[in-house]
């Protein structure tokens, strides 16, 4: 895989990453609404962060940066979830195996660009500190 196609995936994943935390963040309820509402809009503040400094980097390397959720739902590794009432739980499990599958997908990269790299020790700091409070909150 080359460093456009990684990067670009990585772009892709955190932008549906961050529409299905604004799913959850919409649509959650119960016991804790008012912790998990706030702490999803910091999560989702965050993929944004991420997805906007992959993007540039995929556009100092003279590539595109993905503009469409279309393009983006291809190349995620992060799949959608319809609207529904979800309750914490939900999302913090299910947040918490995204953030895994961009963890292996990171961890798996060979011969990575030294521009990148930068880059990607963010993305890892980013999503092992968000899989640990969600693993945490949904014991």
């Amino acid at each position: 895989m080359k460093k456009l196609e990684y990067l670009l995936t990585l772009q892709a994943s955190f932008m549906l990453l961050a529409l299905k935390a604004k799913n959850y963040h919409w649509n959650v309820s119960g016991e804790h609404f008012f912790e998990t509402h706030e702490e999803l809009d910091t999560f989702f503040d965050g993929c944004q962060e991420q997805m906007d400094a992959i993007a540039e980097k995929v556009v100092m390397f003279d590539g595109l940066a993905l503009g469409s959720y279309s393009e983006a739902s291809k190349a995620s590794l992060v799949k959608e979830v319809k609207a529904k009432n979800f309750t914490s739980k939900d999302a913090f499990v299910e947040l918490s195996k995204d953030l895994k599958k961009l963890l292996d997908f990171v961890s798996k990269l060979k011969s990575i660009d030294f521009r990148v790299q930068p880059v990607l020790d963010e993305v890892v700091l980013f999503c092992h500190e968000w899989a640990w409070k969600f693993k945490k909150a949904s014991k």
